[in-house]
Order: C-alpha cells, then sequence, then structure tokens
C-alpha cells in the first residue's frame, strides 16, 4: 500500500472512531475507498509478452477491492507466462495496477521449435520477430541445460577468433557435433571436447595459407590429429603435434 493510501485509510478510521458513526455507514465509506481494481497501466515496452496474454492471466484478480487485491499471487501468475523473467506489481489508489515486466532474453534456437536463455531454460516457440542468426542448439530431451554450457564455453574459446559457433548437437550416445561460420561440420567426439576444438583453433589461427572456405568438415576423434575434408570433397589427414 502507497503512503498517500495508507493515509487515506487510517484518516478514515480515525474519523470513523471519532465521529462514531454506525456499522452502515462504516461499511459505505470503506466501499468507497477499497474500490475495485479495473485498470492495468503498463510501465514499459514489451516485444514478445503482448497485452492481450497479460489481461488474460489478470483476469481472475481484476475487479478485487483496491485493499484486498493479492499482489503476490497476481506476480507470481504473471511470472508464470513464456517470455517473463521479472515482474513487479503495484497498486496505484484508488483502481488501477502498475505492471513493469521484464522479459527473457533468447540466447539460442533450441531445436525446431523452441529457444533457450542464458541458463538454459526453455521458452515457447516466437511470437514475435527475433534475431534470426540465433545459434541453433540440439540434444535429447532435458539436455538443454548442459548443451548450453558448452555452448557458452565454446563459444568463448571460437569468438575471439572470428569463429562463429553457429550449431551444437548433443548426440543421445554422448557425442557434440559443431557447425563453425554456417558451413564447416566438425566432429568432436565425446570426451576432451574444448581440448579438440582448442586444438583445431590453433591449427586454423597459425596457418595462414588456410582458406575456410575451402574447409567442409573436420575430424576431431583422433588421439594424434584429425583429418580435413575439403569443399572438393577430398579427405586427408592432417598431424597435430
Amino acid at each position: 500500500m502507497n503512503r498517500k493510501a495508507s493515509q487515506l485509510v487510517f484518516g478514515t478510521i480515525f474519523f470513523i472512531v471519532l465521529t462514531g458513526v454506525s456499522v452502515n455507514q462504516y461499511e459505505s465509506v470503506m466501499g468507497f475507498i477499497n474500490t475495485p481494481i479495473s485498470k492495468v497501466r503498463m510501465e514499459n515496452q514489451w516485444q514478445q509478452v503482448s497485452e492481450e496474454e497479460v489481461g488474460i492471466a489478470l483476469l481472475e484478480f481484476m475487479g478485487t477491492g483496491f485493499f484486498n487485491f493479492d499482489v503476490r499471487s497476481a506476480k507470481q501468475k504473471l511470472e508464470l507466462m513464456p517470455w517473463v523473467e521479472f515482474v513487479s506489481v503495484k497498486r496505484i489508489w484508488p483502481d488501477t495496477l502498475s505492471l513493469e515486466l521484464q522479459e527473457e532474453v533468447a540466447i539460442a534456437r533450441w531445436g525446431d521449435s523452441a529457444y533457450l536463455n542464458q541458463t538454459g531454460e526453455v521458452i515457447k516457440p516466437m511470437t514475435a520477430a527475433v534475431n534470426q542468426s540465433l545459434p541453433t542448439l540440439k540434444g535429447p530431451t532435458g539436455s538443454q541445460i548442459e548443451v548450453m554450457r558448452q555452448y557458452q564455453k565454446l563459444n568463448q574459446l571460437l569468438s575471439p577468433e572470428g569463429l562463429r559457433l553457429t550449431e551444437l548437437d548433443y548426440s543421445k550416445r554422448g557425442s557434440w557435433e559443431l557447425t563453425l561460420n554456417d558451413t564447416i561440420h566438425v566432429s568432436a567426439g565425446k570426451v576432451d571436447v574444448f581440448e579438440n576444438i582448442s586444438r583445431l583453433v590453433t591449427f586454423i589461427t597459425t596457418r595462414a595459407e588456410i582458406d575456410l572456405a575451402d574447409i567442409a568438415s573436420v575430424d576431431l576423434r583422433y588421439s594424434n590429429g584429425f583429418a580435413v575434408k575439403t569443399v572438393e570433397q577430398e579427405l586427408s589427414g592432417v598431424a597435430v603435434r
């Protein structure tokens, strides 16, 4: 309850006690100041969440008296909505609800129809335009947090070298497959994935003659090197020591 509303309530009660009004008069006065919440004020702009969705979520709370309105329950209901990370809910006397909503940020696509935030939580399919250059992550059901962590770790290694991790696929058998710069397919294996990718990055960044556009795929599942397949489909073994 804000300060203005508090002063009004206590002032009214003091007046009632002082003047000795009847019960009916008391109920009439309280009915006046306990005005039903009937308006919602949006304090910021939203991209993924629509006003209609918010209205539906709040429908069961609207019409409740100002002092009876359950702010905590309304907040919890709104924060269960897809794309909603945090909501500030405040009452403004006599009849308004103030909402400030912070939306989730999509870091990557998850499979063909969902998205992930930075902690690996799944977000429902988009209802509004988003950055179409988001990387695509894939994995078995329930593996999204592990896949997101792996993506963030590998991206920190690749990005400074100008390499974009555009797709990361974690198979049911536990192996990792990557796509770099939209075109280069990389088989990283099941173990020592970060170390394997580090070897590839070192190889690429220390050889000026390498043109990434010529590389079709790389197989890192070798203990003493890796295999590179060119766009011309020529397979050659490259030892890295």
